[in-house]
């Protein structure tokens, strides 16, 4: 019979072992095989033998769940990436509001199609789905420069190991990353060094306040506004942060899933899209 463990702290449905060993390695790695074996037996009370454990985790490894190096384990990245993908469909799908259950907009014929939010973090997942769908499908001769303009890049702070998954899989993809930003914080200062690893960044010579977060990649535009609440919390949290040891992650997370109504437009328009990205190049110093 296989392993069931019911643990409310990761939800009501029943796990077996192969759902256990995520939890583990989600929270640390990597580990080795007794590492492992101590934390299933510490922390979810699993009573199987070493044998049991091995069997399973090179079957992971098998079906490239798991990576395996220097006799360690952890969760390969791809896997993560394509669990993310699949988490932010469904989000869309069943959390998104009046367009649930429908296609991307890039998969449809519509110029412009909104979609709303309750959450930066809820409208930030589908941002990167709709982006990522097209990466995915783009072609050899599609322009593979992708353009971000906004007040802050504060996505790092948000989820900071998926969102360095996630540019390490745009990276790959061969596309070149233009992140534009307005502020000019310690906060916006340290992001530079971490986006600019990936890609260019520039903050904005120009002191004009922007409200808005653009992304402009082939012939789409995809934009949602900061409703003035959320905006005013945001700056008040960057322009108070003097150093990153007076950084207050539980003050952002509350101001990333604080309820609103956000409204994400994704438009498909070549000539809009191609004076954007002309508007946002000008910004950056050769």
């Amino acid at each position: 019979m296989a392993l069931e463990v019911i643990d409310s702290r990761y939800g009501e449905y029943k796990k077996q072992l192969h759902d256990v060993i995520l939890l583990v390695l989600a929270k640390e790695y990597p580990l080795k095989i007794g590492e492992i074996c101590h934390r299933l037996k510490n922390e979810f009370h699993v009573e199987l033998s070493f044998q049991a454990i091995r069997k399973s985790l090179n079957a992971m490894v098998e079906r490239k769940i798991l990576s395996l190096k220097d006799k360690s384990y952890s969760i390969d990245k791809n896997y993560s990436l394509e669990l993310k993908r699949i988490s932010d469909q469904i989000m869309r799908n069943y959390f998104a509001g009046d367009k649930r259950g429908k296609s991307l907009p890039t998969q449809t014929k519509e110029a412009i199609s909104t979609y709303e939010f309750e959450t930066l973090i809820l409208a930030d997942q589908f941002v990167n789905e709709v982006i990522f769908d097209l990466v995915y499908n783009m072609k050899e001769s599609d322009d593979n420069r992708f353009f971000f303009n906004g007040p802050h890049l504060w996505y790092v702070f948000a989820h900071l190991g998926m969102e360095q998954a996630v540019l390490e899989d745009v990276f790959l993809h061969k596309i070149k990353i233009y992140n534009l930003t307005n502020g000019n914080t310690v906060l916006d200062k340290w992001e530079k060094k971490f986006y600019g690893k990936y890609g260019r960044y520039q903050i904005n010579p120009d002191s004009t306040e922007i409200k808005t977060a653009l992304n402009v990649f082939g012939e789409y535009i995809i934009q949602y506004d900061y409703p003035e609440e959320i905006y005013s919390r945001l700056e008040e949290f960057y322009q108070s942060t003097k150093d990153l040891e007076t950084l207050d992650l539980i003050k952002i997370a509350d101001i990333l899933r604080f309820k609103t109504k956000i409204k994400v437009m994704v438009m498909k328009n070549k000539t809009i899209a191609d004076k954007l990205r002309e508007e946002i190049l000008s910004k950056f110093k050769e």
